[in-house]
């Protein structure tokens, strides 16, 4: 699956009914390398802050990226788990 951390869309209100497209590739990157844990961490950190544009990740990184979105603000953890969930989409359409 493809996922763009330069343009994740983050809700600026609990609404939904506004939103702003963001880049959180260095935030988030960032977040996964000073609280995350272990190797997989460490690279998926690397892989995220060195990613230009859309870039492609494994299920096993998905579940990762997912499990580290908790590390950020509820805003920015809805729209990564978005950013997901469109990646997913895009990949099974024939």
């Amino acid at each position: 699956m493809k996922i763009n951390f330069e343009k994740v869309e983050v809700f600026t209100n609990l609404a939904k009914t506004k939103a702003a497209v963001i880049d959180i590739k260095e935030g988030f990157a960032d977040a996964i390398y000073t609280q995350g844990q272990g190797v997989a961490c460490h690279a998926l950190a690397l892989k995220i802050y060195n990613s230009k544009g859309e870039e492609e990740y494994s299920d096993k990184e998905a579940e990762l990226i997912s499990r580290c979105s908790e590390l950020c603000t509820p805003a920015v953890m809805d729209g990564i788990q978005a950013a997901i969930t469109k990646g997913k989409q895009v990949e099974e359409q024939p």
